[in-house]
């Protein structure tokens, strides 16, 4: 259905944004509507066939020209600034576009963001003419419905219609345009659209909308109604301006805004100079510097707050001279309102459009956790005073308790002998706690840092060897070979096979204890396992056997072998278990890794 000329009129004119035609040869003004009108604030007669340029006080984009030379297919987007008063310009995004009528070329600019045709002398039908092209042509979609026919149905879409909803003027025309809605599309905008047509009013919404095929938009629609001489309403005008990208782009800067409220760390902006101020903070950051607001912290330098303002210009330096996306600092700040506190601060460089460098901070408090560190090192410094006790002057007085029983042995009679052989009993026992407190020492005082590549068998045959000169009465065999390998592990893993070994003979009943050793090779580790015909271990204490403290009740021992086993091939990346071995006994079984 063609639309009359006066319906097209009405559309050019009550388009919400400005609508200028222009002459791309002259820069001349054929057509305006009224929002154009109201924007520079001069009447259309004003306006028409004067030079585009006169209004216009500055151009940005990338044209240097008002009303750059357009092939037929070409559009160009660039801001003006318009004069709108005799001393206030103001910025508005411009589409121009290229449109030809009757064979003339010419160019329709639409003024959006805060703002919104030849001489009227022209003949009247040149005029509708150029007001219909332009309806057609123009950069935003256009409809027009006809409440008098049943629903209200579309009876009018141009281009910008179809390409924004994907349906063509086929599809559209005939229908009311609720078709376009879906399942998220929400109740309140559409019921306001319903409410202003009842009452014969314009109205302005946002709604989730859908195209032909499928895909989710957000839509601005404006509709208004068109009235004739006498006031009636004859139709009503709708228009489409996809603001999808607009609206991600405000929900993100929302959830920024959000998160820098919110986040724990502290966030500013600053310039890279050393009397760089506060640009912005956040809440957080405001609460860290003991100040009470962000106007507040805006009132002085960064470097006010740097217990050695060198640090902030060495950290301006480094990003100046970095490739790195940003760099990183512990530093010690000053607040007002208390005691220094140790950060560390991110920050990252970045210019804006007009070339202005700023500095972009995140500073987390990690005052506790530096403290946390210090009392950690003087503990670690105080057990490693007790380490070297343990290693020197406690065991070395123990070798002389020994020693000493060793020597009287033959100076006391029978009677004596029983409390010497009590004597080295718990000489020997004190030893064995002084070796295993030793190595638990060390297994604190290591780290991740120490693990290497160790000798397995090298360091189990050492301590087979040890242990058979300690306990002659054992038997202790090894089946197989020893397989030629390194195992990801320190200088501790010895103590892993000692108390394995002396494990399995402290708690074996038999008059001589047997303990049997293999060791075998698989893709990317080696399983050690070591057997005895002891008593084993009842089911109910296999999963605990491995804890701090944990002992049999009959046994001399510390509580702790098992439990530095555990920790110790824990470290190493590998795993222990036992099992019952047969016919009699339990089989401890490690496995280690062998990879770097």
């Amino acid at each position: 259905m063609r639309l009359s000329v006066s319906a097209y009129e009405t559309v050019f004119d009550e388009v919400p944004d400005g609508l200028l035609l222009i002459d791309p040869d002259t820069e001349r003004i054929r057509e305006c509507n009224r929002r154009v009108c109201e924007l520079v604030d001069r009447e259309r007669e004003a306006l028409l066939d004067s030079d585009v340029t006169a209004l216009i006080d500055e151009v940005r984009g990338p044209e240097t020209e008002p009303v750059p030379a357009l092939d037929r297919d070409d559009i160009a987007t660039r801001t003006w600034l318009l004069r709108t008063g005799p001393n206030t310009v103001v910025p508005f995004d411009v589409r121009v576009s290229p449109i030809s009528i009757d064979g003339d070329n010419h160019v329709l600019a639409r003024l959006t963001a805060a703002a919104d045709e030849t001489d009227r002398s022209q003949d009247p039908d040149l005029d509708r003419e150029l007001k219909t092209r332009a309806v057609d042509a123009a950069p935003i979609g256009i409809t027009i419905t006809d409440p008098d026919q049943a629903d209200n149905p579309m009876i009018y879409v141009n281009e910008m219609f179809e390409e924004i909803t994907g349906y063509s003027a086929a599809e559209a025309v005939g229908r009311n345009c609720r078709f376009l809605q879906g399942p998220e599309t929400r109740a309140e905008p559409v019921d306001e659209m319903r409410e202003a047509i009842a009452a014969k009013r314009p109205a302005t919404v946002e709604l989730k909308n859908y195209r032909s095929d499928g895909t989710e938009f957000w839509n601005r629609v404006t509709i208004a109604p068109v009235r004739d001489d006498e006031g009636t309403v004859t139709n009503y005008v709708g228009f489409q301006e996809d603001i999808t990208e607009r609206k991600r782009s405000r929900q993100a800067l929302e959830l920024a805004d959000h998160l820098l409220k919110t986040v724990p760390s502290g966030v500013f902006r600053t310039e890279p100079t050393p009397d760089g101020t506060f640009e912005y903070a956040n809440p957080a950051l405001v609460s860290l510097l003991g100040v009470d607001s962000a106007e507040q912290l805006q009132e002085y330098r960064v470097a006010d707050f740097y217990a050695n303002p060198d640090a902030r210009a060495e950290l301006v330096e480094t990003l100046r001279d970095t490739d790195a996306a940003s760099v990183k600092r512990e530093v010690t700040l000053e607040p007002l309102d208390g005691e220094s506190i140790d950060v560390v601060i991110t920050a990252s460089l970045s210019t804006d459009e007009s070339g202005a460098e700023h500095v972009h901070k995140a500073v987390q408090d990690i005052t506790e956790r530096k403290r946390y560190e210090k009392r950690l090192k003087e503990q670690r410094d105080d057990l490693d005073v007790l380490n070297q006790m343990l290693r020197h002057d406690i065991r070395n007085d123990l070798q002389l308790v020994t020693a000493s029983a060793d020597f009287l042995h033959d100076h006391i009679d029978d009677a004596g002998r029983e409390y010497l052989a009590t004597i080295r009993e718990s000489a020997a026992h004190a030893v064995e706690l002084t070796q295993t407190a030793r190595d638990m020492s060390d297994v604190m005082l290591s780290t991740d840092e120490n693990l290497t590549r160790v000798d397995l068998r090298r360091t189990l045959e050492s301590e087979l060897e040890r242990v058979r000169s300690e306990h002659a009465a054992a038997a202790i065999t090894v089946e197989g070979t020893i397989p030629r390998t390194t195992v990801v592990a320190d200088d501790m893993l010895h103590s892993v096979f000692r108390n394995l070994l002396t494990n399995a003979i402290q708690h074996n009943d038999r008059e001589v204890p047997t303990v049997t050793v293999a060791a075998t090779e698989r893709d990317e580790s080696v399983v050690v396992r070591v057997a005895d015909d002891g008593p084993g271990v009842p089911d109910e204490q296999k999963d605990e056997i491995f804890g701090k403290g944990t002992k049999g009740g009959d046994s001399a021992g510390t509580g702790l072998g098992l439990y530095l086993v555990a920790t110790l091939v824990d470290t190493y990346g590998g795993s222990v278990s036992v099992d019952d071995n047969e016919p009699r006994g339990a089989a401890f079984v490690v496995e280690l890794p062998t990879g770097e």
